[in-house]
């Protein structure tokens, strides 16, 4: 059973969690920083994230476990858009369960928040998550060369995109191809 909850309202257990979550090898590897984050860092972020209209953090639980997170960011209200991205547990990955919160978070920024127009930021040595964002519907928009550095690399970031009006085109489908899934 998958269920999202703000991360905010969560307990300090689930907190803490989402930053051993966040510190996981291979979800770093494709984040911007590479570094272990520190209790002291993570309970910045957190704080930084209360009263912060243009921030929105859910875990995503799992059988009542948290293994993921999944966020709305630089959201803007006049132009109704907002940047998002996801990270899951290194054990759930490969497992469908990315395309679960994908779905998700489609409905949810294009339903509730209200949103127009959604972005997202991959880094260019991941590029299953950017075959998985076009499935549902993403356009690549561009490609910030050599933009990050990691391990003494300058990494390509390929930068993609969704309408309200593309998403609700695409969502029948989607949604009958995660039912078959999981039938």
């Amino acid at each position: 059973m998958i269920s999202f909850q703000p991360l905010l309202a969560s307990t300090a257990q689930v907190q803490e969690r989402v930053r051993h979550l966040r510190n996981q090898e291979a979800v770093r590897r494709y984040m911007y920083t590479e570094h272990e984050i520190s209790a002291q860092e993570h309970q910045a972020w957190l704080t930084s994230l209360a009263d912060n209209p243009q921030q929105s953090v859910f875990v995503v639980m799992v059988d009542g476990m948290a293994r993921g997170v999944v966020s709305l960011s630089a959201i803007n209200r006049l132009h109704q858009s907002a940047d998002w991205a996801f990270y899951l547990d290194t054990e759930l990955q490969g497992k469908g369960l990315g395309s679960q919160v994908e779905c998700w978070l489609l409905d949810h920024a294009f339903g509730e928040v209200g949103l127009a127009k959604l972005n997202c930021e991959v880094l260019a040595s991941n590029p299953a998550v950017v075959r998985l964002h076009q499935k549902f519907g993403f356009t690549l928009e561009g490609v910030r060369r050599q933009n990050v550095l990691k391990d003494g690399q300058r990494l390509d970031v390929v930068l993609l995109g969704i309408t309200a009006e593309e998403w609700q085109a695409r969502r029948p489908e989607i949604i009958e191809r995660l039912a078959r899934l999981k039938g």
